[in-house]
């Protein structure tokens, strides 16, 4: 197939010129000469492998088995946001098979992965990494002597490391925050579902790299390579036996985080109802399944927070965006200066307005930049989409106030599939169970404007969605509150705060450590007559 010229248009009046490469036999290969220093890569659905190479060029490899190169040309684009920034997005088009990329790029860069379900593995240390994913696994191969800063987060998957690493901070099963050698570069890793592991590069992978770039005819077609026998531009690391996985016979320290810390908001009060503030840890004790645990953390109702406010932001509330706004300032101003705070919002889609802060006067200027929005209520996706915010806080003092009726746009359209959630309410309510986080529901009744007035059918809508609030108030060991009316808000919001600093934050790894997903009840003894205490109710052991 004769070669081709590819020209990727940039901002400005800069052009990238593309050296000719063929696009043949599944494969479409481009080269890069130009100085870069940022790769973004998009591929939602299929494998993503980034190697580090001694050469100055970037290189980028295509593939897919059944396929051609005019195929991958319309679905592989490469654009340039910038002079020193190429980005890499992969477009299926009528359901074609996932693409694999192959990328051979300096140390020297600045590399981003986005993908959906496809797995990735980065090979080498670069001058910053971002990887995130939803569902798929991420491997990274750090060469010896590397010096960076990692805060890997696996939101549902585990996280294993057989490299030495100086851990600090929080660490569990999906949090991981550490540094290899004297720290540098930074290395962030995220994924929802998958696993992530870090392990040792393979020492001669580089040179071997550099060898057959060596060999390289620069004024010709690089993908020639590829049909040479024998060649080696896409070496790959063997799979380590099981002995080796298990850290029987490599000789490498295996850092394997299983052991689960079950993390808790506690609310005391006395008989009255009155809230006890002054307990210290020695006045608690801890019961999973009955068992007595060890209390290994514990923070006082004056330690800060770290709150995401969540706003309803659909038709049912545009009349009372208002009165909203100005009751979500002020509960800003209720919390402690040291509450770090974010605020969110969603219709059919869920926005961050703020990332958190303890700037209440940026809070409050965000709030009042919200305008009115009329897309529909995705409520469970919003929620799932505030959680995975929250564990990206790594903080264990967490809750979530979302003002809301509570009507996901799939119960009042039952039979429309185009309003199915991602997240069913099901799905929700099992994440929850597992998370660390406490949640207040403020109900906002819209059910007279929505139903009443317009005579429309919903009723019953409304009925399930105060159930489902409630259930996740429950389950987290909060309470749901109602606001009758938006001028009921202001009111509701202070009682809100005052719950919020009510709270007691500890944590324990169980005496028994089980993952047979079964349900493992939670009870709290308080060493005084008539306390009673309230938090979650337990979570399943997965």
């Amino acid at each position: 197939m004769a070669a081709r010229v590819l020209h990727l248009i940039l901002i400005g009046i800069s052009l990238f010129s593309v050296p000719a490469l063929a696009s043949s036999d599944g494969r479409l290969e481009r080269e890069f000469s130009q100085r870069l220093t940022t790769i973004t890569v998009e591929n939602p659905d299929g494998i993503t492998e980034a190697q580090t190479w001694a050469e100055s060029t970037v290189r980028v490899i295509a593939s897919r088995a059944n396929s051609d190169g005019d195929a991958l040309n319309s679905e592989v684009s490469f654009g340039a946001p910038a002079p020193d920034h190429l980005r890499v997005a992969v477009r299926l088009k009528g359901g074609g098979h996932p693409v694999r990329l192959t990328l051979y790029v300096p140390g020297s860069m600045h590399l981003a992965v986005r993908s959906i379900r496809g797995n990735v593995t980065i090979m080498g240390e670069l001058a910053g990494l971002s990887v995130h994913t939803e569902s798929g696994a991420i491997t990274l191969h750090l060469p010896e002597g590397s010096n960076c800063d990692l805060s890997l987060r696996a939101i549902r998957g585990a996280i294993e490391s057989r490299v030495p690493l100086k851990i600090f901070g929080r660490t569990d099963a999906h949090v991981l925050d550490a540094r290899a050698g004297q720290g540098g570069s930074t290395v962030i890793v995220r994924s929802s579902l998958g696993n992530i592991s870090v392990l040792p590069d393979v020492a001669s992978r580089i040179a071997m790299l550099s060898r057959t770039a060596d060999n390289l005819d620069k004024t010709g077609p690089i993908n020639s390579l590829a049909k040479t026998p024998g060649s080696k531009l896409n070496p790959t690391v063997e799979p380590r036996s099981s002995s080796d996985r298990d850290g029987i016979h490599s000789g490498e320290e295996l850092l394997k985080l299983e052991a689960r810390l079950v993390n808790l908001n506690v609310k005391v009060t006395d008989v009255s109802g009155k809230t006890l503030p002054a307990l210290r840890k020695e006045d608690f004790v801890v019961y999973e399944d009955d068992v007595k645990q060890v209390v290994s953390y514990f923070e006082p109702v004056t330690a800060p927070l770290n709150i995401v406010l969540l706003l309803d932001l659909s038709g049912s509330t545009e009349h009372k965006i208002k009165t909203m706004k100005k009751a979500a300032q002020k509960f800003v101003d209720s919390l402690k200066p040291t509450d770090r705070i974010a605020v969110a919002g969603f219709t059919r889609r869920f926005f961050v307005i703020s990332n958190f802060t303890t700037d209440h006067r940026l809070l409050k200027d965000r709030i009042d930049d919200i305008k009115n929005r009329h897309s529909g209520t995705a409520y469970y996706d919003a929620m799932w989409a505030t959680l995975d915010l929250l564990d990206e806080a790594n903080a264990t003092r967490k809750a979530i106030v979302v003002l809301t009726d509570g009507v996901d746009n799939s119960l009042d359209h039952p039979n429309d599939s185009e309003f199915d959630p991602k997240h069913g309410f099901d799905e929700l309510l099992t994440r929850i169970e597992e998370a660390d986080t406490t949640i207040y529901p403020i109900y906002l009744d819209t059910e007279y404007e929505t139903v009443g007035m317009s005579g429309r059918n919903g009723h019953a809508a409304y009925v399930t969605a105060r159930k489902q609030l409630a259930a996740l108030a429950e389950q987290t060991g909060a309470a749901m509150f109602k606001a009758e009316r938006a001028e009921d808000l202001e009111g509701v919001y202070q009682q809100v705060a005052a719950e919020l600093h009510s709270l007691y934050s500890m944590a324990y790894t169980p005496e028994l450590v089980r993952t047979d997903g079964k349900w493992r009840k939670i009870n709290i003894a308080v060493a005084l007559p008539g306390a009673k205490v309230r938090t979650k109710r337990g979570y399943f052991a997965k």
